[in-house]
């Protein structure tokens, strides 16, 4: 996912030089529980899907093996060009700035996406225009609060928490934004508005605590360079991520999905 106008500036649009296995980790993370909660939808053949903000593409193409018609977005379209082979549609787009494609979908999905925008009740607005009458907008963004939340250690990873916070703030990001998903959805006039939320608990020294581990370097340079966080702090931190002796609970990611009414 990614934007480029002057508003803001997505805080992972960088060249660190892991964001291709930062990307994959967190599918490996969270696509399960988005697969479950769009295959309740009852997604499958006749249906038009946009996926917005799709990253590497993996929803993009689980619906497509569903036998839905997709359309994957993305300021970084490179990343979505394998899935021109499978059906997909592919398009460079900036949510910001651009206008959705047009169709009448009736599905339109972004997740880790508007936590990410200042410009978020306008974003979901465009969003919702998109879908045909009776198409269900859903929205996937985490609340922060539970994440590093340890057993036997209060406080577990605390100031490294803190100031990767920080620094992604900085960029606009919203830490609590799944929480604010459905008065979005509801102010861009959609209705039937339904709300579930997931969590998962991460062990150390695991491809998913790996994610983790990443996100921290990823966000190293900015940290460091603010003083937020020493060096030696990150290099602790990141050996606690890495510790099987280690667990603790995620982030709490929030689906938020509402249908347009018929006119």
């Amino acid at each position: 996912m990614g934007y480029s106008t002057a508003e803001a500036c997505y805080v992972f649009d960088t060249g660190f030089s892991d964001e291709e296995e930062r990307l994959r980790l967190g599918e490996l993370l969270w696509d399960p529980g988005t697969a479950d909660r769009l295959g309740a939808l009852g997604v499958g053949p006749g249906w038009s899907c946009l996926e917005a903000g799709a990253g590497r593409g993996s929803i993009a193409a689980w619906l497509a093996d569903r036998g839905a018609q997709v359309v994957a977005t993305d300021l970084r379209a490179d990343r979505l060009r394998h899935l021109t082979g499978r059906g997909v549609t592919v398009l460079a787009h900036d949510l910001l700035s651009d206008a959705p494609p047009a169709g009448g979908f009736d599905l339109v999905h972004a997740r880790l996406v508007m936590q990410h925008l200042p410009a978020r009740a306008e974003v979901t607005a465009r969003l919702a225009a998109a879908l045909r009458p009776g198409g269900v907008l859903v929205l996937e963004d985490t609340d922060t609060a539970s994440l590093f939340s340890h057993p036997d250690r209060e406080g577990f990873l605390g100031r490294a928490k803190r100031a990767a916070y920080r620094t992604m703030a900085v960029a606009g990001y919203d830490p609590r934004c799944g929480l604010r998903d459905a008065a979005l959805l509801t102010g861009a006039g959609l209705v039937d508005v339904r709300t579930e939320a997931r969590a998962h608990v991460v062990t150390g020294g695991t491809p998913q605590s790996r994610w983790y581990a990443l996100w921290l370097r990823h966000l190293a340079p900015a940290m460091l360079g603010a003083g937020d966080l020493e060096a030696h702090e990150l290099d602790a931190a990141l050996a606690e991520l890495d510790d099987p002796a280690n667990s603790w609970l995620s982030q709490v990611m929030i689906s938020a999905s509402a249908r347009r009414p018929a006119p």
